[in-house]
């Protein structure tokens, strides 16, 4: 006695399943995989930034060679206490504007971020977090900067003050990958030049904003 043989699925069975798997597939992707990568490239892109915007500020700074005296004015009485302390702003706003051109440059000029994340993190879970293979991931960078300075004054000892000047730089970084686009908020603040005033320095004395 013969067996029947099974006929083979209809091709619109294998269709379906086709169609049905992807579904699954994309419902696991955008659940699982997606914020994975859009965590590390945001986190990668964070990373790049701040050491893009520190490299542009050390270098501006070093090829101008700017001091605090550069950029401060302390004015005393008589009596050598502290009268005021004014900016030179055409200075201040001149070298702000390098910073933020150099920056913004340097983030936009074929930026890249390589993003390495394991096959296991991907998948989820905690046993397989971190394991396998890296996969790589290349980010093209670009972002809006924004930089304002700052100013602080604080007792360095009897009868002196330390005074710093900082830039508080802002930015806006767009990380591309494809099928992925994250925007990442970064701020930071880097030292531009300090010194120690001796003397009385009154409550009010700085101009700064």
């Amino acid at each position: 006695m013969r067996r029947r043989r099974r006929s083979p699925m209809p091709a619109r069975g294998k269709l379906t399943l086709f169609l049905i798997g992807m579904v699954v597939f994309l419902l696991l992707f955008n659940m699982q995989i997606r914020p994975i990568i859009e965590s590390a490239t945001a986190n990668e892109a964070k990373i790049k930034s701040v050491n893009t915007i520190n490299t542009a500020v050390l270098e501006e700074l070093s090829e101008d060679n700017i001091s605090y005296d550069d950029l401060i004015t302390v004015e005393r009485g008589n009596d050598g206490n502290v009268l005021a302390i004014t900016t030179n702003m055409l200075k201040m706003n001149e070298l702000k504007a390098k910073i933020v051109s150099d920056i913004q440059d340097k983030l936009n000029n074929d930026t890249y971020a390589t993003v390495w994340v394991p096959i296991g993190t991907l998948f989820g879970g905690d046993f397989f977090h971190g394991k396998g293979p890296k996969i790589a991931l290349k980010a093209s960078l670009s972002g809006n900067v924004a930089a304002e300075f700052n100013s602080t004054l604080a007792s360095a000892g009897i009868n002196q003050t330390k005074h710093q000047i900082y830039l508080d730089i802002s930015t806006s970084i767009y990380s591309f990958l494809p099928g992925f686009d994250t925007t990442t908020e970064v701020k930071t603040n880097i030292l531009v030049a300090e010194t120690v005033i001796v003397g009385a320095v009154p409550q009010v004395v700085a101009n700064l904003k």
